[in-house]
């Protein structure tokens, strides 16, 4: 573990296009906490990494639904160029789908009667996830048949063992280590930590990364299949994770082509309020219905029961999420 203490900072201006929700776009309940960023109604808290450097980022809400505003406060080791502040705000545009047109999954939200109070709850919220494609991968070997409790477990002593402890603002959140951190440590040593056969992923993902194999950025100009293809290629990317991927880190929303065994139960229960419906009929009802913005419908749904689960216990949901 290294730490870093970030002072310096620059406060910059962000419009998402409207309608804009904050706090669904900045906290999904859904994720299992990892200490990489922090939420409180209206501010949220971040460390990225772009090149060499690192800063900290703080975002609080000053706008309204249709009226949106972002203040972005970058915390920083040294002073923040232009050039860095317009880096960093194209980043958290394109991480968190903050330019994204929503004008047609309105009017289909509107036409549905029987969930567009979920909808209109959270009218305007991102399906976004604020790490890069690297560290959203690392994220999901750790996810890899095990409970939310294990990978838990899994996660803090890899932070522990070799991420970076980022401390500004009078917060401090953990940032996922570099791929070219991970080329002198073995899988011998990675399995002390715990994580089992997630060792040899982690080696084999983080060495395709440090030798320059996968091109984040290209991808992000391509169409989905295309995407798909190149991170199929990945090792260790199954389509449950490729959809995962495509949907939070490239902003596809018609990806759902792909349930899992522990998705289908919930789904069950969300769109049919029955145990168990097929994983085909599910997919074919909800790609049916929503069309091009069925991963999108799915992930509102998803966040409101996990948003309820903070206020309510929900017998069903705890059965299958195991925490």
């Amino acid at each position: 573990m290294t730490a870093m203490k970030l002072r310096k900072y620059t406060t910059v201006t962000l419009r998402p296009t409207a309608p804009f929700n904050f706090d669904g776009t900045f906290h999904k309940p859904s994720h299992f906490e990892d200490g990489c960023s922090l939420w409180r109604h209206g501010s949220y808290w971040r460390a990225i990494r772009l090149g060499n450097r690192i800063f900290g980022i703080r975002i609080d809400d000053r706008g309204k639904l249709v009226r949106p505003k972002l203040n972005v406060t970058i915390f920083s080791n040294r002073k923040v160029s232009d050039k860095d502040a317009d880096t960093i705000k194209k980043e958290l545009i394109w991480r968190f789908g903050l330019d994204e047109n929503l004008t047609e999954f309105d009017k289909l939200m509107k036409s549905d009667k029987r969930f567009y109070p979920v909808f209109k709850r959270w009218r305007g919220m991102r399906n976004a996830d604020s790490e890069d494609l690297y560290g959203l991968l690392m994220i999901s070997i750790v996810l890899q048949n095990a409970t939310i409790k294990r990978t838990v477990q899994m996660m803090n002593a890899l932070l522990e063992e070799y991420g970076t402890r980022v401390e500004f603002d009078n917060k401090a959140v953990w940032l996922i280590w570099l791929p070219k951190d991970m080329t002198d440590v073995s899988e011998e040593e990675l399995r002390s930590l715990k994580v089992g056969y997630r060792a040899k992923f982690i080696k084999r993902l983080s060495q395709d990364f440090a030798e320059g194999k996968v091109d984040e950025y290209r991808l992000r100009g391509m169409d989905k299949e295309s995407v798909k293809k190149e991170l199929m290629k990945l090792y260790g990317v199954g389509p449950e994770t490729a959809r995962v991927l495509l949907s939070e880190i490239y902003h596809h929303h018609n990806t759902f082509e792909h349930i899992a065994p522990w998705q289908q139960k919930i789904y069950s229960m969300l769109f049919y309020n029955k145990k168990f419906v097929s994983a085909e009929k599910i997919k074919k009802d909800i790609n049916r219905q929503y069309g091009e913005y069925a991963m999108l419908a799915v992930h509102y749904m998803m966040e409101d029961i996990f948003w309820r689960r903070k206020n309510e216990h929900i017998e069903w949901l705890e059965k299958e999420i195991r925490l």
